[in-house]
């Protein structure tokens, strides 16, 4: 896998940058902007060369139809400010075309016409084959961003040299995509902790893995008693990881598992631990309380970071070769 820093990048280039922009809009405004700051790094680097970054990523995902609650439109005036207005060029949400999410040929030939070299700076997205990720490469010179090359080490990290006891905590709701690669992590896991909608539709007799002994009100949060137990492994862990939330934090009466939860890893740290947290909920909901800084690593992607460790790769990295 090359690096942005081995491409030939020269004034007037263009380059196609697969971005992660998949970040929380409300009437316009940006609510969290750190998926975007992350890609920044690369996309400077770029300008500064006197190149030309051709920004393309998605929002949600329309599956295939417009929707103009999901437009790139409300990015403009970010990346007008953080890059300068006219130094750059901003695709509209690539998943309004079904080919994207098909990883149609036709559609990456499209792609990568505009432009004259491929990065991909994406890493929340690379475990989907999608084609400004992976058919893109067969037509243009591939190299991975700058973040994206420290989001490899930092995971690569766990997978090699990580220390014992190794506790993993996995949350949220997207149970179709986490749930597949929970297997996979108890064989370098030494516990495996669950919350949200994955505690209480993932099952399994492998002992690494703890649901929930108890919920608060509706099942919409992890009960007392589960969150004793879970501090109790996270505080005594040398390397933790932390997937999604433990229920609906974004109620205050909900938030309390989320939080606690939060608050022990950073203690843990604090202790000498090695921790990353990663993905947009976890990320917002660990945000209320805590400094992006107290934890070792932030991951931009939840879903992607757990399919990397599973496996070892992703559609979106082995396509760089």
């Amino acid at each position: 896998m090359k690096k942005i820093t081995e491409a030939t990048i020269a004034q007037g280039t263009r380059v196609f940058v697969s971005t992660d922009i998949d970040v929380p809009i409300d009437n316009g405004h940006i609510r969290n902007t750190f998926r975007l700051d992350r890609g920044l790094e690369t996309l400077k680097y770029i300008v500064d060369k006197g190149a030309i970054p051709v920004i393309g990523g998605h929002i949600k995902n329309p599956q295939g139809k417009y929707d103009p609650q999901l437009s790139t439109a409300p990015l403009k005036k970010y990346y007008n400010e953080k890059l300068g207005e006219g130094s750059y060029e901003l695709l509209e949400n690539l998943r309004f075309d079904i080919r994207e999410d098909q990883n149609e040929d036709t559609y990456a030939q499209e792609l990568a016409n505009k432009t004259e070299v491929f990065v991909n700076e994406n890493f929340a997205t690379s475990h989907r084959t999608n084609a400004s990720l992976v058919a893109i490469t067969k037509y243009l010179p591939s190299f991975a961003g700058l973040n994206l090359s420290r989001e490899i080490e930092a995971l690569d990290k766990i997978l090699i040299d990580y220390k014992k006891p190794f506790t993993a905590v996995i949350g949220g709701a997207k149970v179709e995509s986490k749930a597949p690669v929970i297997d996979s992590l108890c064989n370098i896991a030494d516990n495996i902790l669950l919350g949200g909608k994955i505690g209480l539709n993932y099952s399994t007799d492998n002992a690494r893995v703890s649901s929930p002994a108890d919920y608060a009100d509706g099942n919409q949060d992890i009960g007392p008693k589960t969150i004793l137990n879970y501090t109790g492994y996270i505080l005594s862990a040398q390397t933790l990881l932390w997937a999604g939330p433990m229920g609906a934090y974004e109620k205050d009466e909900f938030c309390i598992g989320t939080n606690l939860i939060a608050d022990a890893i950073v203690e843990a740290t604090k202790g000498g631990a090695y921790s990353i947290i990663g993905g947009g909920d976890t990320i917002t909901a660990y945000s209320k309380n805590h400094a992006l800084g107290e934890v070792s690593f932030v991951s931009t992607g939840g879903g992607a970071m757990l399919t990397y460790l599973a496996h070892k790769n992703m559609p979106g990295i082995e396509a760089l070769g």
